[in-house]
C-alpha cells in the first residue's frame, strides 16, 4: 500500500544545526534615540554616566536644619524663622547649604505664621540626617544594562537615569516574505470557485513582529518559474532572510524547492516534523531561506521552531519560552513515531485541574485549531497518547485566559 513517506526526514534540531554551521548572521547596530528604543535589543553593556543626586537632597518631606543647633539637646525652636534657622524641604529637593539636615515633616508641626510650632522630642538630628547624598542614586560609571537584553518600560527608566540619550540597539533583521500561489487571493477579496485566501502573509507578518524582525511582504506571486524567481532576486537585494510560501511539496505546481536548489545550496528539503514535513531550507548569496509549506497550520509550525530560531540568533537572544502547564488528555491522539507532530489543544478548567482537548486541521474546524489556546508537540519516538494520560502543554494564552 502507497500513502504518505513520513519517516527517514531529518529533526528539526538537526535541521537549524546544519544551517547555523553553515550561516553566521552580520552583527549590525544602530542608534535611538532613548523613547524609540523599547522592546529593541541592547548590543551591548551600557554604563551610567551621570551621577544623581548631583548634589545631596531631601530623603523625605520635612523641614531643613543646621545639625549644630541639636548637638545639645532641644533647641527653642518657639520663635524660629523659615529662610533662617530652617527652610522647607521636599523629598529629591535640593535645600541651601547652610542646612545639613532634614526632620520628617511628620515629627514637626508649622503654624499659620510660618513659625514652628512643635517638634517631636524623639527626633535625632545629626549632619546628614533624612538626606540623601550625591550618587546615591546612581553614579558615573554604574552598570546599567547588559549587552542582548531586550528593553523594557523600566529599562528606560535606568537608561535615562544613567543619561543614555542615544541607546546601541541591534538592528531588526529584515525578513521578506513571499506568498505563492496561483489560486491565492488577499483577504480583502471575496473567494470565488478555485480560489483560496492568503491567510499567510498576516500570519507571518505578525509573528515576525513579535520576534523583533522587520517584515518586507511581497504580493502574491502566481506559480510561474519566472516570476518566483524574479520574487526571490528582488528579496535577496533588501532582506537579510527569505521566507517563500507554498510551492514545496510534489504537485504540479511547486516549483520553489527547486528554484532553491538551482539559484543556492538547498541543506534539506522534508524535515520529521507535522504539518509541514516538506518544508524547505537553504543558503543564497549568504542569507538563509526558508521554503514554509502552504497551509496555515504548516506555515504556522514552521514560524514557531524554525524561522524564530533564525531570527532570535541574528538578534543574540535565546528563543522564547512558553509557558508551560499539565493537564488530563480529554481525547486519545495518534502520531508517528518517526515525527515531531504539531497537535493544537483547548485547555480548560476542570474540576481537578486542566483539561486538554485536540483540536484538529482536518474536520472542518481550521479556525477553532488557529485560535485554541494551547499546543502540543509529540516528540519523536511517540505513537499516541490516550485520553485520561497527563501531558504538559505549552501555553499560546496567558493562564489568565484559561477558562
Amino acid at each position: 500500500m502507497r500513502g504518505k513517506k513520513m519517516d527517514g526526514f531529518i529533526p528539526r534540531e538537526q535541521l537549524l544545526a546544519d544551517l547555523f554551521s553553515r550561516w553566521t548572521p552580520i552583527d549590525e547596530s544602530e542608534l535611538l534615540p532613548l523613547e524609540e528604543s523599547i522592546g529593541r535589543i541592547t548590543a551591548r553593556a551600557l554604563y551610567s554616566v551621570n551621577t544623581l543626586p548631583v548634589h545631596r537632597t531631601s530623603g523625605c518631606d520635612g523641614i531643613a536644619v543646621k545639625a549644630e543647633l541639636f548637638k545639645n539637646g532641644m533647641p527653642d525652636y518657639k520663635m524660629w524663622r523659615e529662610g533662617v534657622e530652617f527652610a522647607r524641604a521636599d523629598t529629591g529637593d535640593d535645600f541651601d547649604d547652610q542646612y545639613d539636615a532634614v526632620i520628617m515633616i511628620e515629627e514637626v508641626d508649622l503654624a499659620p505664621d510660618g513659625l514652628i510650632a512643635f517638634i517631636s522630642e524623639d527626633v535625632i538630628v545629626t549632619p546628614g540626617t533624612n538626606t540623601a547624598p550625591k550618587g546615591s542614586a546612581v553614579a558615573s560609571g554604574d552598570f546599567l544594562i547588559g549587552a542582548d537584553m531586550p528593553i523594557r518600560p523600566s529599562d528606560l527608566a535606568a537608561l535615562a537615569m544613567g543619561g543614555c540619550r542615544m541607546v546601541p540597539v541591534r538592528k531588526k533583521p529584515r525578513v521578506a516574505f513571499i506568498p505563492t500561489g496561483t489560486e491565492l487571493i488577499p483577504p480583502q477579496m471575496e473567494p470565488k470557485r478555485g480560489q483560496n485566501i492568503d491567510t499567510n502573509s498576516l500570519l507571518i507578518k505578525e509573528t515576525l513582529r513579535a520576534l523583533g524582525a522587520e517584515p518586507i511582504i511581497f504580493p502574491i506571486i502566481i506559480d510561474d518559474n519566472e516570476l518566483l524567481e524574479k520574487a526571490l532576486d528582488d528579496a535577496l537585494q533588501i532582506a537579510d532572510i527569505v521566507v517563500l510560501n507554498g510551492g514545496t511539496a510534489k504537485g504540479g505546481e511547486d516549483f520553489n524547492a527547486s528554484l532553491l536548489e538551482r539559484k543556492g545550496q538547498l541543506l534539506h528539503h522534508y524535515v520529521a516534523a507535522a504539518p509541514g514535513r516538506p518544508m524547505a531550507v537553504g543558503i543564497i548569496n549568504e542569507k538563509p531561506v526558508v521554503n514554509l509549506p502552504g497551509p496555515t497550520i504548516a506555515a504556522f509550525f514552521g514560524a514557531d521552531w524554525c524561522l524564530s530560531s533564525i531570527i532570535c540568533r541574528t538578534l543574540h537572544i535565546p528563543v522564547p519560552q512558553k509557558e508551560r502547564v499539565t493537564c488530563t488528555l480529554a481525547e486519545d491522539i495518534s502520531s508517528s513515531p518517526a515525527m515531531a507532530i504539531l497537535c493544537r489543544m483547548e485547555v480548560k478548567k476542570g474540576a481537578d485541574g486542566y483539561i486538554a482537548e485536540p483540536r484538529s486541521f482536518r474536520d472542518g474546524t481550521m479556525p477553532a485549531c488557529l485560535t485554541s489556546n494551547a499546543m502540543y508537540i509529540s516528540p519523536i519516538g511517540e505513537s499516541k497518547k490516550k485520553a485520561g494520560e497527563i501531558i504538559q502543554v505549552e501555553l499560546l494564552r496567558g493562564r489568565e485566559f484559561i477558562r
